[in-house]
């Protein structure tokens, strides 16, 4: 199961989680990161990891000052 941990409007600061969590091998997903109307509508990209990385993502995530 994929749990949403972090969402922005940046494409850098998914840029920078996507080459981290790639070298970390972990899987994830960054749901509507290319659409263009959600984020006109107000919605953001979603980060999604599998149910077990959950803590290892945020704990990144903290690292990098994104949470």
């Amino acid at each position: 199961m994929m749990v949403e941990v972090f969402s922005t409007y940046n494409p850098g600061e998914i840029a920078v989680i996507k080459s981290i969590l790639d070298g970390e091998g972990i899987r994830y997903f960054f749901q509507g990161e290319n659409i263009n109307l959600l984020i006109a509508a107000g919605s953001r990209p979603r980060l999604l990891v599998d149910e077990q990385d959950v803590d290892r993502v945020r704990d990144i995530l903290r690292e990098l000052d994104f949470l």
